[in-house]
């Protein structure tokens, strides 16, 4: 009866940890990034991403506005990729067109927005 709780325990919290791991290492990739998103029209794809998320997510809108990436007009799709290939977490690779030698200088094994807030970029407290 132990060893029968005990593999029962184990396989829980395996399945926990796995479920807690997310869709990126689960292998399920890009897919699950856009999955959250409400279905849009292909004309609302081709629509800039400020259009919609001025009104629907304005804390998000404004945190961009006012960095320097609003500042100096970079576009979502820039680092998120466009509707079909979106990333709510870019890769660093997403960074390196723009910020290479800063990304060289950082952990490899970490992701941009885990030492910086997204889209301010300011050094957080992590």
């Amino acid at each position: 009866m132990k060893n029968f709780f005990g593999l029962n325990l184990l396989a829980a919290v395996f399945f926990l940890f796995w479920a807690c791991l997310g869709p990126e290492s689960s292998g399920v990739g890009n897919a699950a990034s856009t999955s959250s998103h409400p279905e849009i029209s292909e004309q609302e794809k081709l629509l800039p991403c400020f259009e919609c998320h001025e009104e629907a997510t304005p804390e998000v809108y404004k945190e961009w506005y006012d960095s320097l990436h609003g500042i100096g007009m970079v576009k979502c799709y820039q680092c998120h990729g466009t509707y079909e290939n979106m990333q709510t977490e870019p890769p660093a690779s997403a960074c390196m067109a723009c910020h290479a030698d800063m990304v060289e200088k950082c952990p490899k094994d970490k992701k941009c927005a885990f030492c910086h807030n997204a889209h301010t970029f300011k050094r957080s407290k992590k």
